[in-house]
């Protein structure tokens, strides 16, 4: 089908019925030839850096586990392999896989990719500090090397960790959907063997969905996240759509339903007094204000055009992921000297984990202004492909950015209004990275931070999140369309009074994990 055809459809259903697009390089106005030679070189650099510093004989690890940084003598507390690292990297890897072009080397991505996923299933039956498959031992987030179990209970701060189940059957749901794919032919295999991991994986989520652990950033606290529970919305969906297509039905009612309940939890509307309009989503407890890069992580994972603007799973062009990007970038901004020497047109995107972290000296993180570009790119694309541009109350502040006079309301593609916000984002963005470009490490493999003053990378090299983060840049640039994982839709918002008299149980209590991670400003 031509891209007319699919933008024209997509205008008229303001969402992508299905993924027939996935893949296209759908926008080509990102002339800025600095930024294509930047994000070529580092783009290189972290594709070698993962796949030859990062695993392999280089760290002695098995076949698919991933450190999450260069392995280091001074710093030996991080050649192990945490879950949330391996599958952001496996997450790309399947995107490059499962919408490969002539010219990729597919053989070599399909051995990473099934490593990984053979050292995902191990994962589930390590018997750990958190206990066997059974009592816990899933959201264990740590192994060593060889993925056995970590001995040093000082080793493996932050576990549990409830993203842990829901991020390793997102993984495995991906994969399997390729596999069934006709060119595949893989549909009985992933039936009989890869559907009972993946199925362990859904069952602990739906039965423990509401249920606290640690949070996502170092040092943790005990409560959850947004990141968490988006996760687990994804798994659920994807999962009870994998099963039915495969027969593997029984249980995707309760599947369906329990994704229901998080997307219930995850709007604005019935849970204002959990979180605000920003939809600030870190853990709001342990001395925290809730403010932190979670929500531009969630945002660029679960980017899917096929939602369009969706706020409730926070798509990046939702008013709610653009809200947060204007508050969070504003809060940051105050406590980072070197902000002072950004252009005072150009809107703040240094960011770190969370505004009162101290471990890595409270530094800005290489993957925030990435993200923050990765987003907007992403924006910019669905907006192209919907073929207009709403402003809510809520994304007002952003929009203002660019626009003092800017008011609420929906502009079309090739108005003035539309083609001058999206040139001034798209400005934004690239600015954004030509910064972060003059500031770079001299070698370009990048470290977990860099230092507020001097711009100078701080920490262990080779951050395996920042490497990721800069191969996710680059594909929302070119106007890469990752596979659909929603397929063109999502369960229906129910009203708050149903919830209220329907599903009280459900409620979240004071130490759960929805109530821990959001945040009323």
């Amino acid at each position: 089908m031509h891209l007319p055809l699919l933008l024209s459809a997509l205008s008229a259903a303001n969402g992508v019925a299905a993924s027939q697009f996935a893949g296209i390089t759908a926008r080509s106005k990102n002339t800025s030839r600095a930024v294509h030679d930047y994000l070529d070189r580092l783009v290189s650099v972290s594709k070698n850096v993962i796949t030859h510093e990062l695993m392999g004989q280089k760290v002695g690890s098995d076949p698919g586990v991933i450190v999450p940084v260069i392995p280091d003598p001074e710093h030996p507390e991080y050649t192990v392999f945490w879950l949330r690292d391996g599958c952001r990297v496996y997450h790309t890897w399947l995107n490059e896989l499962t919408m490969s072009q002539p010219y990729d080397n597919t053989k070599f991505l399909r051995t990473l990719v099934d490593d990984s996923v053979h050292a995902l299933v191990r994962t589930q039956h390590v018997v750990s500090f958190s206990g066997n498959v059974f009592t816990g031992g899933l959201e264990e987030p740590v192994f060593d090397i060889h993925l056995g179990k970590i001995t040093d209970p000082t080793s493996r701060i932050g576990a549990p960790a409830a993203d842990g189940p829901p991020f390793r059957a997102v993984i495995l749901i991906k994969y399997a959907e390729w596999l069934i794919e006709p060119e595949q032919r893989n549909g009985t295999w992933v039936a009989d063997v890869l559907w009972p991991a993946i199925n362990l994986d859904l069952q602990w989520i739906s039965s423990h969905r509401n249920q606290s652990s640690w949070d996502l950033w170092w040092l943790p606290v005990w409560g959850g996240s947004y990141w968490t529970a988006s996760l687990q919305y994804r798994a659920l969906q994807a999962g009870a759509r994998l099963g039915r297509i495969i027969g593997r039905d029984g249980s995707t009612l309760e599947y369906e339903s329990q994704a229901s309940n998080i997307l219930d939890y995850l709007q604005e509307s019935c849970y204002s007094r959990f979180m605000s309009e920003t939809n600030v989503t870190d853990v709001r407890s342990g001395g925290r204000s809730g403010k932190g890069t979670a929500p531009l992580t969630v945002s660029t994972l679960n980017f899917d055009p096929s939602l369009g603007c969706d706020s409730a799973t926070f798509q990046p062009c939702s008013d709610r992921a653009l809200s947060s990007l204007k508050v969070i970038g504003d809060a940051f901004q105050k406590i980072y000297p070197i902000s002072e020497s950004l252009p005072p047109d150009q809107p703040n995107a240094l960011l770190g984990f969370y505004l009162e972290e101290t471990l890595f000296g409270g530094n800005p993180v290489y993957f925030g202004m990435l993200h923050a570009s990765e987003q907007i790119f992403d924006a910019l694309l669905t907006w192209d492909l919907i073929g207009e541009l709403q402003v809510t109350d809520i994304s007002l502040k952003f929009f203002r950015q660019f626009d003092q006079n800017i008011k609420a309301g929906t502009y079309s593609k090739g108005s003035e209004v539309y083609e001058s916000l999206m040139d001034s984002i798209r400005n934004w963005a690239e600015k954004t990275l030509l910064v972060l470009a003059d500031h770079m490490p001299d070698d370009y493999v990048l470290s977990m931070v860099f230092d507020k003053v001097t711009w100078r990378p701080v920490g262990p090299r080779g951050n395996s999140h920042a490497l990721v983060a800069a191969l996710g840049v680059y594909d929302a640039y070119n106007g890469f369309i990752p596979p659909s994982w929603a397929h063109g839709g999502r369960f229906p918002n129910r009203s708050c009074s149903y919830l209220e008299n329907n599903d009280r149980h459900l409620w979240p209590s004071a130490e759960s994990q929805f109530h821990a991670g959001f945040q009323v400003v």
